[in-house]
């Protein structure tokens, strides 16, 4: 049987997925960087860009922005193991962004070492990697 406290972080540790979602789909550099450890780093789908730390993860958002138009950030299927104050987590990701009026679909992994700091969940090192495109199309003029 789980206990209440391994539920009490399951849950705190998708509604921390949420909020990453929101913030980054929203551009709300300071909000994203927020669900980072202090010391936290983002591998991201920009090649060469792997912020670390919350203000290098508070630039991130504008540029992602740039790359890739508005976005939309689902996460999903969530196989999470807590640890005491630390975590891991392997969930889907569907992403789709809007560039330059074509709207584009890709099916990613997020592989992510969470810990709680300050009381709460944070990302301290978060991986995506696309695994399958799955729609591109231009929306009608």
């Amino acid at each position: 049987m789980i206990s209440t406290d391994t539920l009490a972080d399951l849950e705190e540790i998708r509604a921390l997925n949420a909020r990453y979602n929101f913030a980054v789909d929203q551009g709300t550099p300071e909000e994203w960087a927020a669900t980072f450890s202090t010391d936290g780093v983002f591998h991201a789908l920009i090649e060469g860009q792997t912020p670390k730390g919350h203000a290098e993860l508070a630039a991130f958002v504008p540029l992602c922005r740039d790359t890739f138009g508005p976005m939309r950030h689902l996460t999903m299927n969530e196989v999470v193991s807590v640890s005491g104050d630390t975590a891991t987590q392997t969930c889907y990701l569907l992403f789709f962004a809007n560039t330059a009026g074509t709207v584009s679909g890709t099916v990613c992994v997020y592989t992510d070492e969470l810990v709680r700091e300050d009381g709460a969940w944070r990302y301290r090192d978060r991986k995506v990697a696309p695994v399958m495109p799955f729609t591109s199309f231009a929306p009608p003029a």
